[in-house]
């Protein structure tokens, strides 16, 4: 049996994977890092559910803005009654008596009017709560950059996680060729009469082993690209290609105190609490205001008329203007209960602030060091791989001059093979990393991390103070 080679194998897996109607798409879409994160900012279903929130939110500013503006109302209304009041009236009896046929009657009132409400003092209540609305929109934002920062870290880590697959493919690719030439050395020798049967059987074993590693691999490409193509929002049948055209990732980091200040200023969690914090205060204020003077003019202008066609008589001209004044001097101590309520909530939020913070310094202080753990890795996977495959190189050659056994080549190309996946893996760790460094400071994938300007602010001592990686964060 003649072994297929596995490019072929994986080029069938992949079409088969791929489906029909992909297999007649004229052209993949290409996608690099930029490109990943922007559609899932733009695309993911989940995202633009959290986002359409700001919509509903801003409609509160509106909403609450309303209260400052006078409320104008037009009404009209028609009545029909009968009313006997006269009759009963003992004032009115005598003059009854005179009028012995006297019966009262049916009759109709229409009114068309226009009346307005404006308020004139509220305690502060108005503008407070304009601020607290205003507050909620900006609570959503942080909430909403949130959830871009979770959203473009998934994105990217199964962008990573599927350019680590197809390096695989290629390392197993690699794999396939080194064993054929092997086989193909084999063949020569064996022909000579300087191989025997079992060395052939080894070396068409070896390169056979292949084949289910192929097919793991191209089972675990077509799983990453649709796993991709899910949190993009792309059509599961849209056929794509991914690059990693982007800056290797190893650049000198920011100190630890630097990126902290970068997360202070930069991570929505943060902004969110602060923004609660103060949307409490302002909730505040607009309980105690009930407890204050309220001022309200009122005020209407219209016709009251029996007959219709006196309506556009100024005879039947009917107005009046209000101004009302009202104080709740006791409310057995619901105010003050609700405000003790929110003094509370505010110190909670106090405190969850205060334990993100900390939360976050630690945090930023674990990625550095898995950054700087997975940049060693690296280093010392990449060396590794290179001596390996140097040694299947020299194991191949001394196996064709008949220097070496073919024991000790199968063995030379493992080694290779494993530590070339072990390279690649190191490889889709320090991205990885990387990635979620940018993350711990409120930053996408793919933006760049940069100290802000000026010195670094006073380091809390309930903080963590790590020392500076020797190696270089993205």
């Amino acid at each position: 049996m003649t072994p297929k080679p596995f490019g072929l194998l994986l080029a069938a897996a992949l079409t088969l994977s791929a489906g029909a109607a992909e297999r007649g798409a004229e052209e993949p879409r290409a996608l690099g890092l930029e490109t990943v994160v922007d559609l899932a900012l733009e695309q993911n279903a989940a995202l633009r559910a959290e986002t359409a929130r700001r919509a509903e939110v801003a409609g509160g500013v509106d909403e609450a803005a309303a209260d400052a503006w006078p409320e104008v109302d037009l009404v009209a209304s028609w009545n029909r009654s009968r009313n006997p009041a006269l009759l009963n009236s003992p004032d009115f009896e005598d003059i009854v008596d005179l009028f012995p046929d006297f019966e009262p009657g049916e009759q109709e009132l229409w009114s068309l009017a226009v009346e307005v409400e404006q308020p004139i003092y509220s305690g502060g209540k108005v503008r407070a709560a304009l601020e607290l609305a205003e507050l909620a929109v900006d609570i959503t934002d942080a909430q909403i950059r949130a959830a871009e920062l979770d959203t473009a870290l998934d994105a990217a880590e199964l962008y990573y996680r599927l350019l680590a697959a197809l390096a695989e493919a290629e390392t197993v690719d690699a794999q396939e060729a080194a064993r054929r030439a092997s086989l193909d050395v084999v063949d020569a020798r064996y022909e000579l009469g300087e191989a025997t049967e079992l060395e052939r059987l080894r070396a068409v074993a070896a390169l056979e082993e292949v084949g289910p590693v192929a097919a793991d691999v191209t089972g675990r490409i077509a799983v990453a690209r649709s796993r991709l193509k899910a949190i993009l929002g792309l059509d599961p049948r849209t056929p794509i290609e991914v690059h990693g055209g982007e800056t290797r990732q190893g650049a000198k980091p920011p100190t630890f105190d630097a990126l902290l200040d970068v997360a202070r200023g930069r991570r929505p969690e943060l902004a969110d609490l602060r923004l609660q914090i103060d949307a409490l205060a302002r909730q505040r204020t607009v309980t105690r205001a009930d407890g204050r003077p309220q001022l309200d003019l009122t005020g209407a202008y219209g016709r009251q008329v029996r007959l219709l066609e006196n309506l556009d008589d100024p005879l039947f001209a009917d107005w009046r203007v209000t101004v009302g004044f009202s104080w709740n001097l006791f409310d057995g101590g619901r105010r003050a209960g609700q405000v003790a309520q929110l003094d509370s909530q505010r110190d909670q939020l106090r405190w969850r602030l205060l334990d993100l913070e900390r939360t976050v310094a630690f945090e930023i202080q674990e990625r550095l060091v898995a950054y700087d753990t997975a940049l060693r890795r690296r280093t010392a996977a990449l060396s590794a791989a290179r001596a390996a495959g140097e040694a299947a190189r020299v194991a191949q050659e001394s196996y064709r001059l008949g220097v070496a056994l073919q024991a000790d080549l199968l063995d030379a190309q493992d080694q290779a093979v494993r530590r070339q996946l072990a390279a690649d893996d190191a490889e889709l760790d320090v991205r990885i990393q990387a990635a979620r460094l940018r993350r711990a400071v409120g930053l996408l994938p793919t933006e760049a991390l940069e100290a802000p300007p000026g010195p670094s602010s006073t380091q809390n001592p309930a903080t963590p103070s790590p020392s500076t990686p020797e190696e270089g964060a993205p």
